[in-house]
């Protein structure tokens, strides 16, 4: 063999040697510059609610409280769609795979009703620059939203029609594309006989 061509293949390995050697050695920031989010960041993309997305929403845990959104007015007079509605409600949410259900207990400490749904195929995933800071630093907000068929018991039955759907929402803020919102969530029903909105948090 030449030694021009010794030497060739010699500057190849090294080359290669070298640039294993980094990647070895910052694997981490290599991962974080993929996941982060920059100045002026904006995406609604729509994606498959498969397996994996569907074991991190049943991981969820859901605070004890769901509060019912109002606008300082009267409640008969802004709410439709629950008898005699209340400001807030002690919840328990249980769920099996796709199913979900969201059981309200009133102060007295009796369940008053329930919202059931199944989640869909396919969600909306929202993130936006919030604009407050130059560089990246916790202040992308992002979204996650899942809209279907909904059916309620109890104080929800004038509400229920075939029309009725639901938007679940969950909230958060970070500066990485890498993670998903869980910080609050939002419970929106709509319909002809139903027009209401429950917020609460999700425990860490």
């Amino acid at each position: 063999m030449k030694a021009s061509h010794f030497k060739m293949i010699f500057k190849s390995i090294l080359t290669l040697s070298f640039a294993l050697m980094i990647l070895l050695l910052y694997p981490a920031k290599a991962y974080a510059c993929a996941c982060c989010a920059y100045a002026g960041q904006w995406f609604n993309i729509t994606q498959n609610l498969d397996s994996s997305v569907l074991e991190r929403l049943n991981g969820l845990k859901f605070d004890q409280t769901a509060n019912l959104y109002t606008t300082g007015a009267e409640l008969e007079e802004t709410i439709i769609g629950i008898t005699s509605p209340s400001v807030s409600y002690t919840l328990s949410h249980s769920k099996n795979k796709r199913s979900w259900n969201f059981r309200f207990i009133n102060q007295q400490g009796k369940t008053v009703g329930n919202l059931s749904f199944s989640l869909p195929q396919t969600f909306i995933s929202f993130g936006t620059d919030l604009y407050d800071k130059p560089t990246p630093d916790n202040r992308l907000y992002k979204e996650e939203r899942l809209s279907g068929r909904i059916t309620g018991s109890g104080i929800f039955i004038p509400g229920m029609t075939s029309d009725t759907q639901y938007t679940f929402i969950t909230q958060g803020k970070d500066n990485t594309l890498c993670s998903s919102p869980s910080e609050h969530w939002i419970l929106k029903v709509s319909g002809s006989k139903a027009s209401y909105s429950f917020y609460g948090k999700f425990r860490q």
